[in-house]
């Protein structure tokens, strides 16, 4: 017996949560060059984000992107998801990002982008 597979509209590998807190990121240009810009998140997933950022980015840079944890660990110390990927999609300032590599660090409280 063989079974269909089902053609679904649905492009995502992941299921994506809503959130809805401050996004930072670094554009990572040649030579090691960055250039900073903030915006708000929409969804996240385990492979991609998307969030409204402070202004159009083009589809295919890449990018760090750094957000302040809203649960504490262990019920006090703060953490900050840090991300890098690159622009699948954009409309207007509505980017998707292909995330590559993430982890969670602890953080002070500077609102730096740590590496």
């Amino acid at each position: 017996m063989r079974l269909l597979k089902v053609a679904s509209p649905e492009r995502r590998a992941s299921t994506r949560f809503p959130l809805d807190i401050e996004v930072r990121y670094d554009l990572m240009g040649c030579r090691g060059q960055r250039e900073p810009g903030s915006g708000q998140t929409i969804d996240l997933s385990s492979s991609g984000l998307s969030f409204t950022a402070d202004r159009p980015l083009p589809t295919g840079q890449k990018l760090k992107v750094a957000i302040d944890w809203p649960v504490l660990l262990d019920g006090g110390v703060r953490l900050q998801l840090v991300m890098s990927g690159v622009v699948v999609r954009t409309s207007g300032t509505t980017t998707a990002v292909k995330i590559q590599r993430h982890e969670f660090k602890t953080r002070g409280d500077s609102l730096k982008i740590r590496s």
